[in-house]
């Protein structure tokens, strides 16, 4: 690897980077921003639906199922449509907190996760059909998160290790039998040593294949691995693995491989990473500009599914009032689908 590939990467603000597989470097920049079209053939804007029973400061998840558009904030689950019209609200138990859900499609399922480890089953409408009880099998476990696939609910969990470190594993519930499998999380291999936090660790497919996705909480080595893992295969090799599960820094589609880190941290931690493997271009990472609905700089792009084909990013306030002139701060947030090119 040639060293100036790092202090390329953290020299240049806002460019373009025209990778050379052969050397990891990079080769080429320009300073013109990258837009959302670089890597988006289509938006879809979903302006949800105002209502002073309920208030959407900040949507923590969002699952698309059919019709049906959930939106996880502040323990609650809120149901909207395609159009954004609010059509119910699922809550747990008499304080209502949902740590996590995951959405059943086949069945039109709801399963929530409280914060007592217990999965709650609701029908769309809200209508609880079902619970499971975790508690036992998973004590002294943290459940992080959770996803469904094939017949199975996945969770992220922390524990402590015998040499008293949280570690992460991987826990399968089989729906079908109730049957309780956990899993070890290794790292995919950088090639390097590497101390880095997981940041907000979550399940993903690729393929049909699992794997477990989380961007670094350091960004200044993320296109340097990214380079490695695509230079040695290890995407390619992602169903030949030994391992059952891997934790990759970025999340993997067929055509991009993207990492994204926007929190109540400090702003300088975040990162939007982006990286076109049919062109072999990794874009700046200070964000994209949207292109399509002029909402300003985009600098958070979560899936909307485990197969990283569509994303999301929401907008509030004033940055919505060009495409829905009259939505103000008092209202909820709009969301924005990206369909990949």
């Amino acid at each position: 690897m040639k060293t100036p590939v790092l202090l390329l990467l953290c020299s240049v603000v806002s460019c373009v980077h025209q990778t050379d597989m052969s050397s990891y470097g990079a080769t080429e920049h320009s300073d013109a921003a990258a837009c959302l079209s670089a890597i988006a053939c289509k938006v879809t804007a979903i302006p949800l639906e105002t209502n002073a029973a309920y208030r959407i400061d900040r949507p923590e998840k969002v699952v698309c199922a059919g019709n049906s558009v959930f939106v996880l904030c502040n323990n609650l689950i809120y149901r909207f449509n395609r159009n954004g019209k609010f059509r119910n609200r699922i809550a747990v138990g008499d304080d209502g907190l949902i740590r996590d859900y995951a959405i059943c499609p086949e069945r039109e399922q709801v399963m929530a996760l409280d914060h007592f480890r217990r999965i709650h089953i609701f029908t769309f409408d809200g209508v609880e059909q079902k619970q499971y009880d975790l508690r036992a099998p998973t004590d002294g476990y943290v459940l992080q998160y959770m996803a469904y696939h094939s017949h199975s609910l996945w969770f992220i969990f922390e524990h402590l290790s015998s040499e008293n470190i949280f570690e992460n594993g991987l826990l399968r519930f089989g729906l079908a039998d109730e049957s309780v499998e956990r899993l070890d999380l290794p790292d995919v291999n950088l090639g390097r040593n590497s101390l880095h936090r997981h940041f907000t660790p979550r399940f993903a497919v690729a393929e049909n294949v699992p794997y477990v996705y989380s961007p670094f909480s350091d960004k200044a080595h993320i296109l340097r691995d990214t380079l490695y893992l695509l230079a040695h295969g290890q995407f390619d090799d992602l169903r030949r693995s030994k391992e059952p599960v891997r934790i990759y820094p970025v999340h993997i589609g067929s055509r991009y491989l993207i990492a994204a880190r926007c929190e109540n941290v400090a702003e300088q931690s975040n990162f939007l990473f982006v990286y076109d493997r049919q062109n072999h271009i990794s874009l700046d990472m200070s964000g994209l500009r949207d292109d399509f609905f002029r909402t300003g700089i985009v600098t958070d792009l979560q899936p909307l599914d485990m197969d990283g084909h569509e994303y999301y990013f929401y907008k509030t306030g004033k940055d919505t009032s060009r495409v829905f002139p009259g939505r103000g701060e008092r209202d909820n947030p709009v969301l924005f689908f990206v369909h990949l090119s």
